[in-house]
C-alpha cells in the first residue's frame, strides 16, 4: 500500500511538471523535489531508492554535483538491497553525469561493470542505452574499433525490436564514428539513412541533430553551400526549443561552413556566437571546439598573433578533457602556425606531439579491429540476405504450388506448370550469381584479415623481444647496483673507522684536515651508495595504499632537516589543504618530499640582498593532488630541465649526492603513478611540482581493501 502512495505521489509530480506551461514548469518540477525531499527521511529500502533515483534524474540536468550525490546513494541503497536492476540503473545515471561533465573515463568505468549485469538478466532496454552511452564515451575518446563494436551490438537490439526511432539514433550515432575516422561518404551514408527513416516513420525526434551531422559531413566533403541548406533545416526544426547543446552544434557547424566559402566574417560571427553560449553553459567541449575554429578564421584572415591566442586557449581547456581528436587538430596546427613563423623549435615539438598523438590513435591494431568488426557485421548481413531470399523462394514454391492446382481445375496445367518452372529457373540463377557474390566478398574479406594478422604477429614477436632484452639489462642493472652497493659499504665503513681513529689520535692540524675531508667524502660516497640500494628497492617493490597525512610527513621532514642544519636566516613556510583524503605508499611520499625540501634547502640564496625561503604547498586541484616546493634559491637553468632528473645529472657545484636526489625524486613518484616536473614561477623562484590523480587513488584504495 505505501508503494502504491509512493508511486502515486511520484505519478502526480510528473503529471504536474507536464500540464502546466513553461514558466509553471519550473514551479511544478521545484514541487516535486519538495515533495519528494519530504518522503525521503521516511522511506527505506526499494522506496528510499526509488526517490533517490528520481531526484538524481531531475538535477541530472543542472546540477551535476547534486544529481551524482543522489544517484551514488540510490546505488549504494540497491547493493545493500541486492536490487540488480535498480543497481544497473544507477550505474547508468552516474555514467551519464560524468559523460555530460566530460569525465569520459569516469563514465566508462561506471557503464562497463553493470553491462554484464544488465546481459544476463536480460534486462533489454538499459543494454542498449549501455551499449550506447559506453560507444559516444569511446567516440570522444577515439577509442573508435571499441566505439563501433558496442554500436553494432546495439543495432543488432534495435532492428531485432524494430522500433524506427531506436535504429534511426544508432544509424546516426555509427555515422559520427566514421566521421571521427575521416570517412565522411560512409559516415554521410548513414546519417542519410538515419534522416530517411525519421522522415518514412514521421518521427522527429532529434531530426535537427541528424541534419547537423549531415551538413558536417557535407562540409568536410567541400559542399559548404549545401551544408548551409541542410543546417537551415535543422533550425527551423529546432526553433524556440533548441537547447544550448543544439545551438553549440549549429553555430559552429555554420561557421565552418562559412570558413569554407570564404565568407570569413561570417564565419568568426557564427564561431562567436557558438563559443559564447558553451562559456554560459561552461560547455568545455564546445568552448575548446570554438576556439579552434576561431583559430581557422584568423589564420585566413592572416592574424596569425590572434591565431595562437585562440589555439593556446583551446590547448589549455583540453589538458583537463578526454577529446583525443581535437587535440590532435590542435597540435597540428601549432606545428603548422609555429613553421610559417619559422619557430622551427616549437613547430617541431608540436608535430612530435601531434605524431605521438595520432599515432596512439589510428594504430595497426585499431585498423585489424575496425576491419574485423565491419567483416563480422557484414556476415550477419550477408546471412540475413541470405535468409530473406531463402524466405522469398518458399513463397514462391506456395505461389507455384497455387497456380498448378488453379490449373489442373482449370484445365491449363501444362502452361502453368511451364511458367512455374521459367520463374524457378530465374530465381535459382538469382540465388546462384548472390551466392557468387557473397563468396567473392568473403574470399576477398579473408585475404585482407589473414595479411592484417600477419602484420600485426610480426610487430607483436618485435615487441615481445624487445621487451625481453629490456627486462634482461634492467634485470642485470639492478643486480649491478645491488652487488655494488653492499660490496662498497664494507670496505667505506673500514675507510671511515680508519679516518675517526686518525682523528683522535693525529695531532697535526693539517693531517686533521686532510683526514676530515676524507671523511666527509667517504660520509657522501656512503649516502649515494643509501640512495642506489633505496633506488634499487623501489624497482623492485610493490607500493602499500595507506591513508597519507601530509602534515605529519612533512613537519617530520622539517625536524630532520633542523637537526642537520639550517642556513642562517632561512624560513620555511607550509601550507597543507585540509581533509584532503589520498592513499598511497606513506614510505615513498616521504622520499619524495624529503628530497625536494632537502634540494630547495641545499640550493638556497646566500645573497645578502635577498631572504632565503622555501615554501611546501599541498593542494586540490579538482581531480589532482599538487605537491609544490617552492624556493628563491639559486635556480636551475631552463635550457634542458628533464636531465635534472637523470642519474648523476647535477645542478651545482652544491650537489653533495652526486646528482641522484632528484633522480631517486621521479623513481619514487613514477612508482606511484605521479609526475614530477619543474618550472619558474612568475616571480622568478624555483618550483617543482608533483601531480597525483585522486581518482586513481581512490580505485587503489578500494582494490586494496
Amino acid at each position: 500500500m505505501y508503494d502504491n502512495f509512493l508511486k502515486a505521489i511520484i505519478g502526480l509530480s510528473i503529471f504536474l511538471s507536464g500540464i502546466l506551461g513553461i514558466r509553471g514548469e519550473v514551479y511544478a518540477q521545484q514541487e516535486e523535489i519538495d515533495s519528494l525531499n519530504a518522503l525521503l527521511p521516511e522511506v527505506r529500502g526499494r522506496q528510499r531508492y526509488e526517490v533517490l533515483y528520481s531526484l538524481a534524474r531531475i538535477h541530472a540536468e543542472k546540477n551535476y554535483d547534486l544529481a551524482l550525490s543522489y544517484a551514488q546513494q540510490a546505488k549504494e541503497v540497491a547493493l545493500s538491497t541486492g536490487d540488480s536492476l535498480g543497481l544497473v540503473k544507477a550505474s547508468r545515471a552516474i555514467g551519464n553525469i560524468y559523460y555530460k561533465k566530460s569525465d569520459l573515463e569516469a563514465a566508462i568505468q561506471h557503464y562497463k561493470p553493470v553491462l554484464g549485469v544488465a546481459r544476463r538478466n536480460q534486462y533489454i532496454d538499459q543494454l542498449k542505452f549501455l551499449l550506447n552511452g559506453l560507444a559516444l564515451a569511446y567516440t570522444y575518446q577515439a577509442n573508435y574499433d571499441n566505439a563501433l563494436e558496442y554500436h553494432f551490438q546495439s543495432l543488432v537490439i534495435r532492428e531485432a525490436e524494430g522500433n524506427p526511432r531506436e535504429i534511426s539514433i544508432t544509424y546516426n550515432n555509427i555515422g559520427l564514428v566514421y566521421y571521427k575516422l575521416r570517412d565522411f561518404q560512409q559516415a554521410l551514408d548513414y546519417f542519410l539513412r538515419s534522416l530517411e527513416i525519421k522522415r518514412e516513420a514521421n518521427d522527429y525526434y532529434d531530426i535537427d541533430y541528424c541534419l547537423i551531422n549531415i551538413g558536417l559531413c557535407y562540409n568536410a566533403l567541400d559542399q559548404n553551400s549545401k551544408a548551409i541548406q541542410y543546417l537551415n533545416e535543422a533550425l527551423t526544426y529546432c526553433q524556440d526549443r533548441c537547447t544550448p547543446e543544439r545551438l553549440n552544434q549549429i553555430y559552429y557547424t555554420l561557421g565552418s561552413a562559412n570558413l569554407g566559402l570564404g565568407n570569413l566574417e561570417e564565419a568568426y560571427r557564427h564561431f562567436l556566437t557558438s563559443y559564447d553560449i558553451a562559456i554560459e553553459e561552461e560547455n568545455k567541449r564546445w568552448e575548446a571546439e570554438n576556439l579552434y575554429g576561431l583559430y581557422m578564421v584568423s589564420v585566413r584572415m592572416r592574424d596569425d598573433d590572434r591565431a595562437i591566442q585562440f589555439l593556446q586557449q583551446a590547448e589549455a581547456i583540453l589538458e583537463s578533457l578526454d577529446y583525443t581528436e581535437l587535440r590532435i587538430s590542435v597540435f597540428g596546427a601549432f606545428a603548422d602556425l609555429y613553421a610559417s613563423r619559422r619557430d622551427f623549435e616549437k613547430a617541431s615539438a608540436y608535430q612530435d606531439k601531434y605524431i605521438n598523438l595520432k599515432d596512439s590513435v589510428y594504430s595497426e591494431k585499431l585498423i585489424s579491429n575496425l576491419a574485423k568488426i565491419k567483416t563480422n557485421f557484414e556476415e550477419r548481413q550477408n546471412i540475413a540476405i541470405i535468409a530473406s531470399k531463402n524466405e522469398a523462394l518458399i513463397r514462391q514454391q506456395r505461389f507455384n504450388i497455387a497456380i498448378v492446382i488453379i490449373a489442373v481445375l482449370a484445365g491449363l496445367l501444362v502452361f502453368v506448370l511451364y511458367r512455374s518452372n521459367l520463374v524457378k529457373k530465374r530465381v535459382n540463377q538469382a540465388l546462384s550469381d548472390a551466392k557468387v557474390t557473397i563468396e567473392d566478398q568473403n574470399r576477398q574479406l579473408t585475404s585482407l584479415n589473414r595479411n592484417l594478422e600477419r602484420m600485426v604477429d610480426a610487430r607483436t614477436i618485435e615487441l615481445q623481444v624487445a621487451n625481453e632484452a629490456l627486462k634482461r639489462v634492467n634485470d642485470e642493472l639492478d643486480n649491478f647496483i645491488y652487488k655494488t652497493s653492499h660490496d662498497i659499504r664494507g670496505p667505506l665503513a673500514s675507510l671511515k673507522g680508519m679516518c675517526n681513529v686518525a682523528i683522535m689520535d693525529v695531532k697535526d692540524p693539517l693531517a686533521l684536515d686532510y683526514f676530515n675531508k676524507l671523511d666527509a667524502t667517504a660520509e657522501k660516497l656512503n649516502t649515494i651508495l643509501t640512495r642506489l640500494l633505496i633506488i634499487n628497492q623501489i624497482n623492485n617493490s610493490s607500493a602499500s595504499h595507506e591513508l597519507i597525512d601530509f602534515e605529519e610527513i612533512v613537519d617530520d621532514v622539517i625536524v630532520l632537516e633542523r637537526k642537520r642544519g639550517l642556513p642562517p636566516r632561512l624560513t620555511i613556510k607550509k601550507e597543507i589543504e585540509e581533509n584532503i583524503i589520498f592513499y598511497s605508499d606513506k614510505e615513498l611520499i616521504r622520499i619524495i618530499l624529503e628530497n625536494l625540501i632537502d634540494n630547495a634547502i641545499k640550493f638556497y640564496n646566500d645573497s645578502d640582498r635577498a631572504d632565503p625561503f622555501v615554501m611546501i604547498k599541498v593542494e586540490r586541484d579538482g581531480n589532482t593532488l599538487k605537491v609544490r616546493v617552492i624556493d628563491n634559491g639559486i635556480g636551475i637553468s631552463q635550457v634542458n630541465p628533464d636531465k635534472i632528473f637523470q642519474m648523476f645529472s647535477r645542478a651545482s657545484e652544491r650537489s653533495g649526492t652526486g646528482g641522484i636526489g632528484l633522480y631517486l625524486t621521479k623513481t619514487a613518484t613514477e612508482k606511484i603513478g605521479g609526475q614530477i616536473d619543474l618550472k619558474t614561477t612568475p616571480e622568478g623562484y624555483t618550483e617543482f611540482f608533483v601531480k597525483f590523480s585522486l581518482t586513481t587513488s581512490r580505485m587503489r584504495a578500494e582494490v586494496a581493501v
